[in-house]
């Protein structure tokens, strides 16, 4: 009981006291109505580079590839806590701005001891939206006169989805099993967009829109581990995200505001709960793995989604790109067993973590790189607190006239514990 002191505290704190940041607000997660998409990393797989699919353990909840659950022989409780720390630069200003949260929850039980069959269920950031754009134009005659006004425009939107997930995983062979996560995804995005003139003090005109996103999705994969020498282990996995379309049932009207006040005169409804469907395309996702049992881990993961093809609101033409990422990590244990030193049973990882984005800014890609990091201190015998940091870029100040300096942080509790296990002595 006294090796999850910490775990319990740790969640105690940040949950229960409900501690919060200021908003993180980046102008990328604007080019997508839903809001720019999670990869669902734990900090076990965010501190490897984001990588999961072909990287099972008997210690962390694999979120990305079901059928690597059958990796999971104990009872096992994840959460962690995400920070964001971001520095967004353009042509005419440099900002610093971050938040943190209650980023996952997760629990995995096996169902049979064996390792034949493995289930999971918890709760996910499927999508997030929060950005604050403005820009300026001068307006001649606006009134018929010829005084130049200076017009202020405000975009700002808020909000996200969220997924609740159902996994399992089944090994249908000594070396080969399957998995299939489905999926509940929720949440509201909503966004104004003002503009404001400077001889006009009195009250500014607002566009207001929200949206509502609802809808199911599935995933499947398969995970292949062979043992070629002893203990020295070879990993194969695969996913398949099927093509998501999310319901979104859309409210906009013209508003005309007072400045520092909570009155809004409607001046027009443009879609009154109009219903449409905003396809998330398919995606495929192939890794391969290293493993020396308890001792070392090396792999490579790659994803892509062809949003090029099939993806946006149906009766709108997209312009999106191809979206691609790759992951790499590498987790090393001096010695699992070394009862003397602490630091020898420390798990240490690293990775590189590349994504080119699926939008278009100023007619160029957008691409990230990044370095991660990260560590999982043993409490006890089986738990394990984990930490897991990713410092990156996102952007190009001459390409996409924006970019950003990013330092995400996420601190993990793994709880683990054998459940529903006979008592052979009292």
């Amino acid at each position: 009981m006294r090796r999850n002191v910490l775990c319990i505290f740790f969640f105690y704190f940040f949950v229960i006291t409900n501690i919060t940041f200021s908003q993180n607000t980046t102008p990328f997660s604007s080019l997508i109505p839903v809001g720019e998409l999670s990869d669902n990393s734990f900090a076990n797989n965010l501190a490897m580079g984001g990588l999961g699919i072909s990287n099972g353990s008997y210690w962390h909840i694999n979120n990305q590839n079901p059928a690597a659950l059958v990796n999971n022989r104990f009872t096992t409780f994840e959460m962690g806590i995400a920070s964001d720390i971001r520095q967004v630069i353009n042509q005419r200003s440099k900002d610093n701005i971050g938040d943190g949260n209650l980023n996952y929850i997760g629990f995995a039980i096996p169902v049979f001891r064996d390792g034949k069959w493995t289930t999971s269920f918890g709760f996910n950031p499927y999508s997030k939206m929060s950005y604050k754009l403005l820009s300026e134009d001068i307006v001649n005659n606006i009134d018929g006169s010829s005084t130049s006004t200076l017009v202020t425009h405000e975009y700002n939107g808020d909000g996200g989805l969220t997924e609740i997930y159902f996994s399992n995983g089944i090994k249908i062979s000594k070396n080969l099993s399957i998995g299939i996560k489905s999926t509940y995804i929720f949440g509201n995005i909503s966004s104004n967009i003002s503009s404001i003139l400077s001889n006009e003090s009195q009250f500014f005109s607002n566009y207001f829109e929200k949206s509502t996103f609802n809808d199911y999705s599935f995933t499947t994969g398969l995970f292949y581990s062979k043992e070629i020498d002893d203990e020295k282990f070879l990993k194969i996995g695969l996913i398949y995200d099927l093509k998501t379309s999310l319901k979104s049932s859309t409210f906009s009207q013209l508003e005309r505001k007072i400045p520092n006040s909570l009155n809004i005169l409607v001046i027009d409804t443009i879609y009154n709960d109009i219903i449409r469907d905003y396809i998330i395309p398919k995606n495929y996702g192939f890794g391969i793995s290293y493993e020396i049992l308890d001792k070392f881990s090396l792999g490579i993961d790659f994803k892509y989604q062809p949003w090029k093809e099939n993806a946006g609101y149906e009766s709108q033409k997209n312009n999106f790109k191809n979206y691609f990422q790759v992951s790499s990590g590498i987790e090393i244990i001096p010695n699992a067993e070394d009862v003397n030193n602490y630091l020898n049973r420390v798990t240490y990882r690293g990775g590189i973590l590349y994504k080119s984005y699926p939008y278009y800014i100023n007619e160029n890609h957008t691409n990230s790189i990044a370095a991660t990091l990260g560590i999982s201190l043993p409490i006890g015998t089986l738990s394990r607190i984990n930490l897991g940091l990713e410092f990156g870029k996102r952007g190009n100040l001459i390409k996409n006239l924006a970019k950003e300096n990013y330092l995400k942080f996420i601190i993990g509790c793994s709880i683990n514990n054998v459940w529903f296990i006979k008592r052979k002595f009292d």
